[in-house]
């Protein structure tokens, strides 16, 4: 249950001027007390307890507010902020909880999994309404810098702390950082995220690919019907994987290393027609594929009622 702590002046008025209720219609939809009660502590605490819901709160609210560092900043703001600090549900006639006490409840929450737990709850609950269709997958990763001082990849190696990393973007420039990836197999009805995975930044993305799968069919139990992914994880391992679940798999070819595609094939592995070009994918009959220059001449011949097609060929010697 979410609630707010009385406040000895009529601040809720103050807060009916403010433009967004982003935050209070957040905090309603999360049921956050049984996370924050495995926070607490089972020794004796002093005579001021840590408001752990509260600061549970302050830390999934932090991106809606452009905090990007769970500690200095957003103690800042929690300090400064007096609409966002209420909201969060802390005591205004008390000061701000202290940079070592974020870090502890921080800590304490990636230490017992809470993050990824309530993420899949989350997860879950959206199937359930109906938002997460889950039949159609897309996966990818994307960078994330670490707050962390940089270090030579050799060295890097041996901490087993952040990375070099290093990924294309969409028009083929290399792109370098050090920290760390977050992979994703996101609905793509929702375009919410529904299984995630966060390495080193030099784990290649072909290797994610399969324990997404793996969460999203044996873990929560859904069956998919297509995942895409981008070059990167065109692997054998992957296709004969989402093979392996009765879904299809749609990758886009590596060409790393291309050669010459066989006779009657264009250079991403698509059938040509007789004058060269690309066929067009139309649907299947049975175990047949049917390409779009024979759909389209099917249709002609429909429209035309020309059942019976006879055509004069003249071969030449």
């Amino acid at each position: 249950m979410y609630l707010l702590q009385k406040s000895l002046f009529p601040f809720e008025s103050w807060l009916e001027i403010e433009p967004s209720e982003r935050l209070e219609l957040f905090f309603s939809a999360l049921g956050l007390h049984p996370y924050a009660a495995k926070l607490r502590s089972s020794s004796p605490q002093g005579a001021k307890p840590i408001n752990r819901e509260a600061i549970l709160r302050a830390l999934l609210a932090s991106p809606f507010e452009g905090i990007s560092t769970f500690t200095r900043r957003l103690h800042t703001w929690l300090d400064t902020d007096l609409r966002f600090r209420y909201q969060c549900g802390f005591r205004l006639d008390e000061p701000a909880p202290s940079i070592p006490t974020l870090s502890r409840v921080f800590a304490a929450i990636t230490e017992q999994g809470l993050a990824m737990e309530l993420f899949i709850d989350l997860v879950i609950q959206c199937r359930e309404a109906g938002v997460i269709d889950g039949s159609h997958l897309a996966i990818d990763s994307t960078a994330i810098s670490a707050y962390e001082k940089k270090q030579p990849k050799l060295r890097s190696q041996e901490t087993g702390n952040a990375n070099w990393g290093a990924k294309f973007d969409t028009f083929g420039n290399k792109l370098t950082w050090f920290g760390y990836k977050i992979h994703l197999a996101v609905d793509t009805q929702s375009e919410l995220p529904v299984s995630l995975e966060v390495t080193r930044a030099n784990v290649y993305d072909g290797k994610m690919a399969i324990p997404l799968m793996v969460h999203v069919a044996e873990d929560l139990g859904w069956k998919f019907k297509f995942v895409m992914m981008d070059a990167g994880y065109d692997q054998m391992k992957n296709y004969v994987a989402v093979r392996n679940y009765g879904a299809q798999a749609i990758i886009a070819l590596n060409k790393c290393g291309e050669k010459e595609p066989p006779e009657g094939m264009s250079t991403t592995g698509t059938p040509l027609c007789s004058m060269g070009d690309d066929m067009v994918y139309w649907g299947a009959d049975g175990d047949r594929l049917k390409s779009g220059v024979r759909t389209y001449w099917a249709r002609l011949t429909v429209h035309l009622d020309q059942r019976r097609v006879r055509i004069r060929a003249t071969v030449w010697s």
